[in-house]
């Protein structure tokens, strides 16, 4: 076989080539030596004859370090049979060490030839030094030091300075994170260790989170109340006096509103989320990662105020009936045709909502999901009925349509796809307890509920709260005057089980694992106290009970 080195631009993988299948070999058997390799190197080996893929294997081709020790790399076909890739090890190469790779005589071509004697090239991974640096204002940055571990830089920094890897700040003193798309995904993922291993939920790109703290390995934020870790190739931190703008709470004409700053693009989104708390004043700004606990401008605590909407759980019927929810439909939709706006030109006669209010009372009754959610999650989802897949594909839901692979899912009717919401999604993965995106009944946020796992952005529960505040509000508020009682599980240890008497005589119906998952509480005055009555998050069952004293009633 005969061997060549193919050159190519600075910055690209370099390409180890087999030219031939021959027994002379005329190139030397050891390649030149490759310097400042990065640690993630993906390298290829391309024939210019198919090879026999039988013969390449970690025994034929493979990978040592300085110590002669095997690299566990995964070694894979591409372009059919004429290129083989390595990919990095698991946590990739160690920077400054040298490796080897080992083409043996093993490998052969489909006609049974082979090399006359192995192959081998020796890479050492590029050094990686730590930077304390100082962070001005603007952004700028100036070295102070380098070191070589990221334990000496981070014992040296001071409040006004930060730690930097390959000119990317790892470590700072406080600030924000803005998340970023990595390796082919526009989504963020969030661990709950360390380590990167356990999934609990993901972002989009450019969702800012709340900087808690960062090593090497990972960045420690905080999103809707919880400690989460993601990955560096996902962050972009944000050191605290570079901070011009960023996402807050305010209040106006007694509602509670979020603006949504873009740390990418420098401009700002606003929802309304629901009522405005009370302890809150116009003109001020305020700050949370849930939309409940709030402080101010220093990070103190001003006050505490859950959202109804964004925390009832589904399993509720809606005072409102047909009649009153398609009044309000065409009411609201003679609104936006009035806002001159291109999408919304004839909604009063085009938008796919027309008329739902008989359809989402059947299914509340028939389904046991309150037709407020329906309508509330329909109208975010698709604006107003009037989104490009609602109107040609009668998706009113964006069922199907993830963030890397929107699929363009065709429903025969708006009613198919109701019921495809609810029987394929709702009732099978969501609400039930033992669903395999089961986290709540409720819309709630990356925490509690629907949002943990149906939609990577973390604010999709507080926006389709803020629709159900709102059509409530032009009903006449009469859900908000008769709230139902809402408790959150408080557990310890061990799973909170919901039974059919108030005693544990009898089998439990089911369990809820974590603390946070809304209940609503039928009647918490039972003589066999502290024992109280809630409405089953089970479909076949109507009421449950459960010991009161792992419930917490939820104050507005």
């Amino acid at each position: 076989m005969k061997f060549i080195k193919q050159l190519i631009p600075a910055g690209l993988a370099i390409i180890i080539v087999m030219i031939g299948f021959s027994l002379n070999v005329s190139a030397a058997p050891v390649w030149p030596h490759a310097d400042d390799v990065k640690p993630d190197k993906t390298w290829k080996i391309s024939f210019n004859k198919p090879a026999d893929r039988s013969t390449v294997s970690k025994d034929s081709i493979y990978i040592t370090d300085s110590k002669g020790a095997s690299i566990s790399n995964v070694i894979t076909f591409i372009n059919s049979d004429e290129t083989v890739q390595i990919s990095p090890p698991s946590g990739n190469y160690r920077a400054g060490e040298t490796y080897t790779i080992h083409i043996t005589q093993a490998v052969k071509n489909r006609n049974g030839k082979a090399l006359k004697e192995g192959i081998t090239k020796t890479f050492t991974i590029e050094k990686i030094t730590y930077d304390l640096v100082n962070v001005q204002t603007d952004g700028t940055t100036a070295v102070v030091r380098k070191f070589n571990s990221f334990e000496e830089a981070a014992g040296q920094m001071a409040s006004n300075q930060a730690v930097l890897k390959s000119g990317t700040i790892i470590y700072m003193p406080s600030g924000l994170v803005s998340t970023k798309s990595a390796n082919g995904s526009s989504l963020t993922i969030l661990y709950s260790d360390k380590s990167l291993k356990r999934e609990v939920t993901y972002v989009p790109a450019d969702t800012e989170l709340l900087y808690v703290d960062s090593t090497d390995g990972y960045v420690e934020v905080e999103l809707a109340g919880i400690r989460y870790y993601i990955k560096h190739d996902n962050s972009r931190l944000l050191p605290g006096q570079t901070i011009k703008n960023r996402s807050h709470y305010y209040t106006a004409n007694g509602s509670l509103y979020h603006s949504i700053y873009s740390h990418n693009a420098g401009t700002s989104g606003v929802y309304e989320a629901g009522l405005a708390p009370r302890f809150m004043r116009d003109g001020v700004d305020y700050y949370s990662t849930d939309g409940s606990h709030f402080t101010n401008a220093a990070g103190q605590q001003v006050g505490i105020a859950h959202q109804y909407f964004q925390y009832l759980p589904m399993r509720s019927e809606t005072i409102y009936t047909a009649e009153e929810l398609d009044a309000y439909i065409l009411e609201k939709l003679q609104q936006l045709e009035n806002t001159s706006a291109a999408i919304y030109k004839n909604a009063s006669v085009k938008s796919k909502l027309i008329g739902l209010g008989s359809e989402l009372k059947q299914y509340e009754k028939e389904y046991h999901v309150n037709a407020l959610h329906i309508l509330a999650l329909a109208q975010n989802e698709s604006q107003y009925g009037m989104s490009n897949y609602a109107q040609k594909y009668n998706n009113l839901f964006g069922l199907y349509v993830s963030d890397d692979n929107p699929v363009k899912k065709e429903f025969n009717t708006v009613g198919d796809n109701i019921e495809e919401l609810i029987n394929a999604f709702l009732n099978r993965n969501y609400l039930p307890p033992a669903g395999r995106y089961a986290n709540g009944t409720n819309f709630g946020n990356k925490a509690v509920g629907m949002n943990v796992k149906y939609a990577s952005d973390p604010y999709w529960g507080a926006k389709n709260a803020g629709h159900m505040y709102r059509i409530d509000r032009a009903l006449g508020g009469r859900e908000l005057a008769n709230q139902a009682k809402i408790g959150l599980t408080k557990i310890d240890d061990i799973p909170l089980k919901f039974r059919r008497d108030p005693s544990t005589s009898q089998p439990y119906v089911y369990s809820y694992p974590k603390s946070g998952m809304p209940v609503i509480i039928l009647d918490d005055q039972l003589a066999e106290a502290p024992w109280i009555k809630v409405r089953s998050d089970y479909v076949p069952y109507d009421e449950l009970f459960v010991h009161g004293s792992y419930v917490v009633r939820l104050e507005w």
